[in-house]
């Protein structure tokens, strides 16, 4: 049971993260759908299971999953990052991404891209294609406020909230007999089966819900280029989309 979310579901949440500051695209795997998984409220015989079996339901309910907010933080590579970012599969979202150069807060439903990021974050945006004069100009404005970028610009912020599919497939495991299972623990307060899989320089553990939908409800990972808590809530929830009041949203297009 490789689960390859140790690289690949983490690097594509901060691929994702970061794409206006370095063009970094979301990774193109996606997760297959498959087969309705068991219905709310039953109790799953993971007693009598293997933890390969285990995977495979939780891995079933993932691929229906239709959305899902994040939690927590990752390091990469030496790059940081914490999130809370509600997702689904339509590309809507709403949180926060905290990564270097800063931290942003995105609304998005269809083309509609809402966000308001720290000072570091316009910095580093318009650092590129500006002289270092024009860019305070547009950090001084742009800083602390909610803005409605112009097309470009929101094409680019909205892939934050377009990898949903890549998040899924790198969050699906690769079943390969590896796995253990450690003793029962609580996420949230909800029972849940552990399972973990070891190689020489990484450790990776995955908590799957016991009752209800076998959804992951956390998963772990230390040791190797990536470490990462990552707690997953809300499956299957609408993400709340409300825009921000119109008084308190600029608009650059009117800018001068």
């Amino acid at each position: 049971m490789k689960h390859r979310i140790t690289h690949r579901a983490a690097t594509a949440l901060l691929c994702a993260t970061t794409v206006i500051i370095t063009g970094c695209g979301p990774d193109g795997t996606g997760a297959d759908a498959k087969s309705t998984a068991s219905a709310a409220g039953t109790k799953h015989a993971f007693g009598t299971m293997t933890p390969e079996q285990i995977d495979h339901q939780a891995r079933e309910a993932l691929g229906n999953t239709t959305s899902m907010r994040f939690t927590g933080k990752a390091d990469i590579d030496g790059r940081q990052m914490e999130v809370d970012l509600a997702m689904d599969v339509h590309g809507s979202c709403n949180g926060t991404v905290d990564t270097s150069p800063g931290a942003m807060r995105i609304i998005k439903k269809g083309s509609l891209v809402h966000v308001k990021a720290e000072e570091d974050f316009w910095r580093a945006t318009f650092s590129r294609g500006m002289t270092a004069e024009q860019a305070e100009e547009m950090v001084a404005l742009f800083t602390g406020r909610w803005i409605k970028p112009p097309r470009g610009m929101s094409k680019i912020l909205g892939r934050v909230c377009g990898g949903f599919d890549a998040l899924l497939g790198g969050l699906d495991p690769v079943s390969d007999g590896s796995a253990t299972r450690e003793a029962d623990a609580t996420v949230g307060g909800r029972p849940v089966a552990v399972l973990t899989e070891r190689t020489t320089t990484e450790t990776t553990t995955v908590y799957i819900a016991k009752e209800g939908e076998p959804h992951l409800l956390r998963a772990t990972a230390t040791g190797g280029d990536v470490s990462m808590d990552l707690t997953f809530t809300d499956h299957d929830k609408p993400v709340d989309t409300t825009p921000p009041p119109p008084d308190q949203v600029l608009d650059p297009t009117t800018l001068r």
